[in-house]
This record gives structure tokens, sequence and C-alpha cells, in this order.
């Protein structure tokens, strides 16, 4: 009987202490502390909007994790290309931010360490980035040896995101039509334009070119563009579109030169007809949200191609180009280029 009331209390007493002094957390395997961060670190990459915000967000990431006295981002063209003559070289990203003097912006003040670690990372055609960190006190070298995985990891894969963006731009500017918008860009717009001439001279019919421009609809209060304004910005775009593809008829074409300007063309538009249209665009134009921004003005240039003429779409185009410029410069909702002129 007090055997057994004995070992009741003794029981319930390492109970009562192994609650008070709870037993120290088994530490996590290194490898398993290795691969948790480089996932982490690849998932704030892969996640930002652009490549270089990421690359500044996961080694703000990384910086925060292992505590190095200081850390660098330089590139050599890919993240920042310097004119000739500067140094060509760039800090792009400093850790940590102590204020916004030039030392800081250099990566701080100087400071003696024990250890730095580095990344270097080439991407063809462009130039090179590199991932800097610097220890003011020593590490194991297996702590040692995992950062500087981590680190090349990460400067590797920044790399062929940053190659692949490349590549994907330069697709992107091949194609004959905006990807955003869907409307033909000059090269194809030309193109289907110069196959009605014959038509239209056979038919005695003439033509207008008109250029359009929403000059500061992608204005905003800050440099840097953050998400919801581009979002933003995209709609109003898509809703100037729709407000011009109303103020034509089916027939005429469309096309994009860049995010705020547009070209029509319109067949049959005499000098009179088009007038009239680039007038009732301009005075409807508070029906898309662009035109009614007040700090976005509505701007029209036009030129009128009479049947029979031998001048090719380019020599219209400066002309329409001309008259855009002589509108923005005096102030003018449209101006009209004479075909002789």
């Amino acid at each position: 009987m007090m055997d057994a009331l004995f070992s009741d209390i003794m029981r319930s007493a390492r109970i009562r202490l192994s609650r008070a002094f709870p037993s120290p957390r088994r530490r996590q395997n290194p490898h398993a502390e290795e691969a948790a961060l480089e996932a982490r670190l690849l998932e704030i990459l892969r996640s930002a909007i652009s490549v270089p915000d990421g690359l500044k967000q996961a080694f703000d990431h990384f910086c925060l994790v292992t505590r190095p006295e200081r850390g660098l981002i330089m590139s050599s063209g890919p993240l920042v290309i310097p004119p000739p003559t500067e140094p060509q070289i760039h800090i792009l990203h400093s850790w940590p931010i102590r204020d916004g003097d030039f030392r800081s912006r250099l990566g701080g003040i100087r400071t003696t360490t024990n250890l730095c670690l580095r990344a270097i990372a080439e991407i063809r055609h462009q130039g090179e980035i590199g991932l800097v960190v610097y220890y003011g006190c020593r590490m194991s070298r297996r702590r040692t040896a995992s950062c500087r995985r981590i680190l090349n990891t990460l400067a590797q894969t920044a790399a062929a995101m940053i190659e692949v963006d490349h590549r994907y731009r330069a697709l992107l500017r091949a194609l004959p039509f905006d990807p955003l918008t869907h409307l033909p860009v000059w090269s194809l717009f030309r193109e289907k334009v110069e196959r009605r001439f014959a038509r239209l001279d056979r038919e005695q019919i003439p033509a207008t070119l008109m250029l359009v421009s929403f000059h500061g609809l992608l204005d905003t209060p800050s440099e840097t563009v953050e998400a919801d304004e581009a979002v933003e910005q995209i709609a109003h775009v898509r809703d100037a579109i729709s407000f011009l593809q109303r103020a034509i008829r089916p027939t005429d074409l469309m096309g994009q030169l860049d995010r705020e300007s547009f070209v029509l063309w319109l067949d049959g538009g005499d000098r009179f007809a088009s007038v009239e249209r680039a007038e009732q665009i301009c005075r409807r134009k508070y029906m898309c949200s662009a035109g009614a921004n007040p700090l976005v003005s509505v701007k029209i240039g036009l030129v009128t191609r009479e049947p029979g003429s031998h001048d090719t779409l380019d020599v219209f185009f400066e002309r329409a180009r001309m008259a855009l410029s002589i509108a923005q410069e005096a102030n003018l909702d449209w101006y009209f280029a004479h075909e002789s002129a």
C-alpha cells in the first residue's frame, strides 16, 4: 500500500518537474535547415513582381537569418545597365540600410570581417550578378559550406530567371501585335493598310490616317509602379481602346504605337469626315476613364490620302506625327496636315 502511494507521489513529482523544466528541443538536422531556408528563398524570388525585386527580398531574408555584418548585390549589366562613363560594376542593393548617405549606398561603413562569402553567376550575353556577404565572426566549416551553397543556388536561379525573362521580352518585341491589347503594332498595321491602296485607288475613295495620343495615361505619383497601380493602368489602357473602337466603323483599322498612342485608318474618310470624327472623339473623351481624367490630355493628328497618291504609308505617318506634335505644342484638340504639306 505504501509502495503504491510512494510510486504515485514520485510520478506526480516527475510530471510537475517536467512541466516546470521542459526538456530542450531536439536540434533540427542541419541539412533540413539548409533545405528549408533554400526553399523559402526561392519561393520569395519567384513570387515577386520582378526578378530584381525578388532577388532583393530573398537576399534580405538570407541576411536576416544568417546575420552577416553586411551584404551586397552587385551587377555588371543584367539588372542595371550603367552609362559608359560610369563604373560598369553597379551595387544594386546593400544590407543593412543604415541611412541614406553615399557610404550606406555602397554597402555601409567599413568594418573588419573574418569571413567573406560570394556567389557569382554569369548571364549569357548580358553580364554577371554577384552576391557578397561579410561575417564579423568565424563560423564552422559545415555552416560556411551551407551558406555558400545557398548563395550559389540563389544566384544561379536568379540568373536563369533573368535570362528567360530577357528571351521572353525579345520574343514579345518580335510579335506583330501587342500581347496585352492584341492590337497590331506598326509593322502589321502598315502591311494591312497598304493592301487597301489598290482598291482605294480603283474605287476613287479617300482615306485618313489618325494618330490619337492619351498623354499622361501611365503617369504615377511615384517613380516605381506597384502591382495595384500596374493593374489600374492596364484597365485604363483597355478602356481607352474600347472608347476608340466605338468611335470607328468595324471596317476601319486600329493599331498601337505604344501604351499611350494609337493609330487609326479610316476608309472613305475625307477631310471633312475625318475632322468631324476627331472632334467627336475629343468632345466625348469623358466617356472613358482615361479621357475623364483631368491629368490626361487627348490630342489627335490627322492626314488624308487622296486616291491615286504615290506616297507610302510611312510618309503619311510622318505627316500625321507632325500634326500631332503641332496639336500638343499649340494645346489644340486636333490638327489636320494636308497631303501636300
